[in-house]
């Protein structure tokens, strides 16, 4: 069923995960198919197939790789999912998740036109210009002398609630589509979409995207809102092209179905910028896809949990995808906005989100805090460098943002840059690369890491002040400028005085085989320049194996209870299972190890692989006792993957005791498929010396 404005009973389901709750669409399934030709699935399912997707230029296709599947009656969706699958030619099949809109207080506020240029800029505009602190905004004035965007530059796809394209202060900045004919009720462009002159409207899958709930039209204002027209409120961008997409209806409720419209759709638009105030906590892999095959730079909004992103997901914002830059909010103090999501590694920059002043629907205004609100500066900014810079990439866009930012040390552990926006930088004319160390190199290494150490060189050259960043990646194959983007990146400092000496550190769980690292370093200016490269490699040294059992043996140490047994498995040997012979009711049981004796080892580490097949709300626990099992401390919780999967868990706590391990099956649903199975045990660690050096056992 699709959401519409007019739905006043959204269909709600609760499909129970080893996670808890997760909110889905009642008997649908979104899929991927290996391959669209395979096109069997509606006799062998018990559903049919209601929608296809393509991840090509189109919005639809009678061939999509990806469908919307519906279930027939009495079709129980946790034991469809595990069923489907399993299916030859299926990829994955996930629930099409919702997806809602936080809930948000709007103050209104009245148009204040001023004086000066522009004649726009409200007092409470303080993100672009803050006159309490100062220096703690932007740089949107500075920004402006360079550039105040263009009626020619970049196409900006807003996906969200819709805009109020009829607003005086957006109206301008609405890109129309110049091949429809609007309110002739024809697809004169043939793309699919009757009328979508202002843009599209996914929910409802019509040409209408008028924004109702006001979080669009919010989110439009402070990229694009008008400037210096005399009224209202000035956006980043005074002039841009902007595309409204609504994903999401008039109570701020979407699936992923209609997510996947509005992605395809700015695609097929050819957006080189998307704007995405909105996520969730469930990670969809169609979702991951659709982004994966829309060209340009996408930019999302970090969340509103306060929280560790790098620790608890959220999503697009956690996408592992060059194309997706996250942001999370400031206030006008300069410092994080205490509601604001953070992340080290996942969160790339920070910028004015908590009481912004923007557009709202009937020609109004009104100020919203939020993650939201932060991530319409960095997408304005964003157009501003394209409509400057024509000829950069995405990814050169995305380079300008981040190095850019005004450091502040409130936010230097919380994000990629440990910075905050600044406009007028990200649009410096700057052609000048970093100087390049020649003393990049391994300054120690041992069997669980390795750190890279070199001098910091200037922004230009060795002159005009340090260069803005350092990156350093690792690969296992020798880097060379051909196959540095796929290296994987390690954490590094930002710059600081020429000279000065700075380190960056890659880690590894412990290896039974000697590892060769090899290593490439760039230095990085604000306008995203890059030095040559220079390289080094790293050997790190095996760790040896304290303690293994693949379970071959016909007797085993272990103990299993209730349905835990030691079997024979058709591709591994023996291994332990617990229901190995089909669905069963609600058990429980536990497979406890021997006691391990520690004493003398250090840098422990567990390894073991695991396979589960079984329902969503089916758990499997991993738990440590230091005590011979009188009490036990959870290490994991083990989820539904159904293929055999490395489970690791550093044990360096319990260096020196004797511990025993114990996994534990309980099972809540009536269906399990084939349970739980453990194979290839070990732990692996160096024996203590008296002398500084360990040896192997």
């Amino acid at each position: 069923m699709k959401i519409s404005a007019a739905t006043s009973q959204f269909p709600r389901y609760q499909l129970q995960t080893g996670d808890g709750p997760v909110e889905c669409v009642p008997n649908e399934v979104i899929l991927k198919m290996k391959s669209p030709e395979l096109d069997t699935l509606d006799e062998s399912f018990g559903g049919r197939v209601v929608e296809r997707f393509s991840l090509g230029s189109s919005l639809r296709s009678e061939s999509g790789e990806i469908l919307r599947l519906k279930l027939d009656e009495g079709e129980e969706l946790a034991s469809s999912l595990r069923r489907l699958a399993k299916m030859p030619g299926v990829e994955y099949a996930v629930p099409n998740h919702v997806v809602r809109l936080e809930a948000e207080s709007t103050r209104s506020v009245s148009s204040q036109p001023g004086e000066g240029v522009p004649d726009d800029l409200h007092p409470e505009l303080w993100g672009l210009h803050n006159r309490e602190k100062s220096g703690a905004d932007i740089s949107a004035l500075e920004a402006w002398k360079k550039t105040t965007g263009s009626h020619q530059g970049p196409l900006i796809a807003v996906i969200d609630s819709g805009a109020d394209y009829n607003h005086p202060d957006l109206r301008a900045n609405i890109a129309t589509n110049p091949g429809e004919i609007p309110g002739d009720g024809i697809d004169n462009d043939g793309n699919g979409v009757v009328d979508d002159y202002f843009g599209y409207n996914a929910i409802d899958d019509n040409g209408d995207p008028l924004d109702r709930r006001g979080h669009g039209t919010h989110v439009t204002g402070t990229i694009a809102a008008v400037g210096n027209n005399g009224q209202g409120v000035v956006g980043v961008n005074w002039k841009a092209r902007i595309l409204p997409i609504k994903i999401f209806n008039d109570e701020g409720v979407t699936t992923v179905d209609a997510i996947l419209l509005g992605i395809a759709y700015a695609r097929e638009r050819g957006a080189l910028i998307t704007s995405n105030s909105w996520g969730g906590a469930n990670f969809n892999p169609a979702i991951f896809d659709a982004f994966a095959a829309t060209p340009g730079l996408h930019i999302t909004a970090a969340g509103n949990d306060g929280g560790d992103l790098s620790r608890v997901p959220a999503y697009p914002a956690n996408l592992p995808l060059d194309s997706i830059l996250t942001v999370g909010a400031t206030n006008k103090k300069d410092e994080p906005a205490v509601f604001s999501n953070f992340g080290r590694n996942t969160v790339e920059l920070f910028a004015p989100g908590r009481d912004i002043l923007s557009t709202m629907p009937g020609g109004k205004y009104g100020v919203k805090s939020g993650t939201s609100m932060a991530c319409p500066h960095v997408t304005g900014v964003a157009g501003l460098i394209a409509s400057a810079f024509p000829q950069l990439t995405p990814e050169q866009i995305k380079d300008r943002l981040i190095y850019s930012t005004d450091p502040l040390a409130s936010v230097s552990e919380m994000s990629i840059s440990g910075g905050r926006l600044n406009a007028a930088r990200a649009l410096s004319e700057d052609n000048v690369a970093p100087g390049a160390p020649n003393d990049f190199t391994v300054t120690s290494q041992d069997s669980r890491s390795a750190r890279f150490s070199w001098t910091g060189t200037g922004d230009d050259g060795w002159k005009n002040g340090p260069a803005t960043a350092f990156e350093v990646r690792v690969s296992e194959q020798p880097i060379s400028e051909e196959n540095w983007s796929h290296a994987e990146s390690l954490s590094t400092p930002r710059g600081a005085e020429i000279g000065q000496f700075h380190h960056a550190l890659f880690e590894q769980t412990p290896q039974k085989n000697v590892k060769q690292i090899y290593a490439g370093f760039k230095a990085v200016d604000e306008a995203g320049n890059r030095s040559s490269l220079r390289t080094a490699e790293a050997t790190l040294p095996a760790t040896p194996v304290a303690y293994v059992d693949n379970f071959d043996q016909p007797r085993s140490e272990w103990q299993g209870t209730g349905r835990w047994q030691h079997v024979e498995h058709p591709e591994r040997g023996r291994v332990w299972s617990c229901q190995p012979d089909g669905p069963k009711d609600g058990t429980f049981a536990r497979l406890t190890s021997p006691t391990f004796d520690l004493t003398g080892v250090e840098k422990s580490f567990l390894r073991f692989e695991s396979r589960q097949d079984f329902d969503y709300n089916n758990l499997v626990y991993v738990d440590i006792s230091e005590d011979g099992g009188k009490r036990w401390k959870r290490l994991d919780r083990l989820q539904d993957h159904g293929v055999w999967a490395p489970r690791e868990y550093d044990l360096s706590e319990y260096d020196g005791k004797s511990i025993r391990l114990q996994i534990s099956s309980e099972t809540l649903a009536t269906k399990v498929g084939e349970g739980t199975v453990i194979d290839n045990f070990e732990i692996l660690g160096t024996k203590k010396a008296p002398a500084e050096s360990a040896e192997a056992f």
